[in-house]
């Protein structure tokens, strides 16, 4: 407790009091804090000299790019702070995340950065679908749920993209490199039974496919790394868990918390080699970046479905490109991240966890236009991990 409140006083009790607000976004009013977040990394003057990088430029030109797009297409309800919106937000967020991974922070710190961040990021949408829960059980027609905030609806996929961090979490327990306490433990395996609850009345299988590649990959990455003794212990728990799994839970797609869900299964059993539909979409959209270069009508086949192609579609090809090489970039960052210290299993196994569950929302959903603050919240993982490669890597060196 010590540490954290150390590390607190360090970061700023302000900025990380308005990083909270942001993710949080109550009565949707937390791109204010956006705005003061944004106010407040920029006046640190001798910060912005050292952080200034070729990704940072990158994000900057791309989020002018789109941003001057939206700005000529803008629809009715929409003004002055959306653009703003897409024009700093995510070069901003980038050097938060730069800022918060210093270089006294411990490697268990930064994972409890991470987790923390990941966790306060569900907060509104976890306590929104609980309350649905509550009040109409697991048997209702209607996946989208109003936000407790204000009752605003929000879509299923919108409501289960907040709850892609939690999803990751039983990827991370299997890594016993942090030697993590038992209250944590047990705290996080209740956020994630208590978001398994909430995906299962969301119906979404998106985030059910994150959970099942994440511990793969986990799996695979951990299993190396550990000796022979560890790996046995591992995979003991896993068939013990198995086994208690099967046993006392339903899998009976007519169970009543299976309801939404199963009905979504039965439904996209025709569809589900494709994507639920959407590699028509994609090989339509891979078509028109050569024929559409500037662009393309949603009126043409609707979304496509994915964060790039559905950026070239909106607002043409320069920014596609921009943006996929800033994804690679961040594919090699997160690559370096990884073979720094290859025996703290613990945040190398989150890193890698919660960049395969944001990949593969990118790759299937219409980010930029649909789920905008994700893409913050990835921007500001990006600068945790770049600051992270910088300035661990500056103290081994010294």
């Amino acid at each position: 407790m010590k540490a954290t409140i150390q590390y607190i006083e360090n970061v700023g009790f302000l900025l990380i009091g308005l990083l909270f607000i942001f993710l949080i976004n109550p009565f949707e009013k937390g791109y204010l804090a956006g705005y003061l977040l944004t106010a407040l990394i920029y006046l640190k003057k001798d910060f912005l000299l050292k952080s200034l990088d070729l990704d940072y430029v990158m994000l900057l030109v791309f989020s002018i790019v789109y941003a001057l797009t939206f700005a000529f297409t803008m629809k009715p309800g929409q003004g002055m702070q959306d653009i703003l919106f897409y024009g700093f937000f995510p070069c901003t967020f980038y050097l938060i995340g730069k800022y918060l991974a210093q270089k006294n922070i411990p490697h268990k710190g930064l994972f409890y950065l991470l987790f923390a961040i990941g966790f306060i990021f569900s907060f509104s949408a976890l306590i929104s679908v609980l309350l649905n829960l509550k009040s109409g059980g697991f048997v209702q027609f209607e996946r989208s749920i109003p936000m407790f905030w204000n009752g605003k609806i929000v879509s299923a996929t919108l409501m289960g993209a907040y709850l892609t961090f939690n999803m990751c979490i039983p990827a991370i327990l299997i890594s016993k490199g942090g030697k993590l306490n038992m209250p944590f433990k047990i705290t996080a395996s209740l956020i994630f039974i208590v978001t398994l609850l909430c995906v299962f009345r969301l119906g979404s299988r998106t985030q059910l496919v994150i959970t099942a590649a994440t511990i793969l990959f986990s799996l695979l990455f951990v299993i190396p790394n550990q000796s022979i003794k560890a790996n046995l212990k591992l995979l003991v728990i896993l068939g013990l868990g198995a086994v208690f799994i099967m046993n006392f839970f339903s899998f009976d797609l007519e169970a009543d918390y299976l309801s939404t869900l199963g009905q979504r299964l039965q439904e996209g059993s025709d569809n589900s080699g494709s994507a639920g539909g959407r590699t028509e979409r994609w090989a339509k959209s891979l078509e028109n970046l050569f024929t559409k270069p500037f662009g393309w009508s949603l009126n043409e086949f609707g979304y496509s479905h994915n964060m790039w192609l559905d950026v070239a579609r909106y607002a043409g090809i320069v920014p596609f490109l921009l943006l996929v090489v800033f994804t690679i970039r961040s594919f090699f960052n997160i690559r370096k991240a990884l073979k720094l210290y290859p025996k703290e299993l613990l945040l190398n196994t989150t890193i890698l966890v919660y960049s395969i569950a944001l990949f593969l929302i990118f790759f299937v959903e219409p980010i930029m236009e649909g789920l905008f603050n994700l893409f913050v919240v990835f921007c500001l993982f990006q600068g945790i991990i770049n600051a992270y490669n910088i300035n661990f890597k500056k103290t081994t060196l010294n």
